[in-house]
């Protein structure tokens, strides 16, 4: 175990090394990993973990964090004097084994080509094509509330229940804009009223490669968190990319209240984005929306209202920390870089019609 160990932390500083150079060759990443041995990966985890009823991910956690307490008690009982050295070694060969694990499994997709570039997508975008877009997105949610909503005032209420929206969306999730032949799946997380009081909508296990979605989400929320979710499966592990691989697969999707779920969930982000940019004209362009679909945001709104506690920020905060750590230079901020590319997306489509 001793040999074990020293190898493990002997590894570090070679972990270290090789993600240094692989961040600055992104090529290498696409060519060996992303598009070759992670979808592999990808398919043994699938066969292992798709057909169970639970999550094994959440299990795997929670078994973790008993672990650790049960230790903790132990050395409480027997009085364990603290040994800097062994205790600190064990520490350093373990943290050493999950970067390992992290990395091989997933986390390599951090360092993969930006999806702009492989879909030949400019990335930068002035603000009458964000304004643009926006109307484009107001116009389109309020067809698509008119036909699921009795009236422009009322809500749009989905129908199915969490199982068959999540059966739907796996149905129709496909991502054509690349090629690719990952069928993600996703599940909803055990623990999602901790989930709900740790202000997270889903998560994926990067060691077993499931989705979780937290169940207790407004269902219009619930199905992009869920797309969201299986994009990662996809081995994109950008969260802005997840964001914009949910808005397309929804609105590709052939059910029309997905359709409303991904162009809604869309059209926050371009309107909050514009808000920053002019106030005056982001609130003339949403004052043309239906008051139905505000109560639709209010809803998700209320609900993360409900869940809020003090420790949420700091969770929050150390989120932010691992996304920054794996090459997102914004943290959280990042999800709002899905603008870019939605633009880019439309202003493609249309020149592709038009021609």
């Amino acid at each position: 175990m001793k040999t074990v160990k020293y190898l493990l932390i002997g590894l570090i500083p070679f972990q270290w090394f090789v993600l240094d150079r692989l961040k600055k060759h992104p090529e290498w990443i696409d060519r060996f990993y992303s598009l070759n041995s992670y979808p592999k990966i990808f398919d043994a985890h699938r066969f292992f973990f798709n057909k169970l009823p639970f999550s094994f991910g959440d299990v795997l956690y929670l078994l973790v964090a008993l672990l650790l307490l049960i230790g903790m008690r132990r050395g409480i009982q027997k009085k364990y004097t603290f040994n800097l050295r062994k205790w600190g070694g064990d520490a350093l060969a373990l943290l050493s084994l999950l970067s390992l694990l992290f990395h091989l499994t997933w986390g390599l997709n951090y360092y993969r080509s930006p999806l702009s570039e492989s879909l030949n997508y400019n990335s930068t975008y002035t603000e009458e094509e964000l304004s643009k877009t926006l109307e484009r997105l107001v116009e389109t949610s309020n067809q698509l509330h008119t036909s699921l909503s009795q009236s422009d005032t009322i809500a749009v209420q989905i129908p199915y229940s969490y199982e068959e929206i999540t059966q739907q969306i796996e149905k129709d999730f496909s991502f054509d804009l690349l090629e690719n032949n990952i069928k993600p799946f996703v599940k909803n997380s055990l623990w999602s009223t901790l989930l709900s009081y740790m202000g997270y909508a889903g998560y994926l296990n990067p060691f077993t490669l499931e989705s979780q979605v937290n169940k207790r989400l407004p269902k219009h929320s619930y199905i992009t968190t869920s797309a969201h979710e299986m994009a990662h499966q996809l081995g994109f592990a950008s969260e802005s990319e997840a964001n914009f691989i949910a808005f397309y697969t929804s609105i590709k999707n052939s059910d029309p209240f997905i359709q409303f779920s991904g162009t809604s969930f869309a059209l926050r982000y371009c309107y909050g984005e514009l808000y920053k940019a002019n106030p005056n004209r982001a609130r003339k362009i949403i004052a043309q929306l239906h008051t139905g679909i505000l109560k639709n945001f209010q809803q998700l709104s209320n609900f993360w209202k409900t869940y809020q506690n003090p420790f949420e920020p700091y969770l929050k905060k150390g989120y932010d920390y691992y996304l920054k750590a794996n090459g997102q230079k914004k943290g959280i901020l990042s999800y709002n870089d899905m603008v870019s590319l939605v633009i880019a997306y439309y202003k493609k489509k249309d020149s592709t019609t038009n021609k």
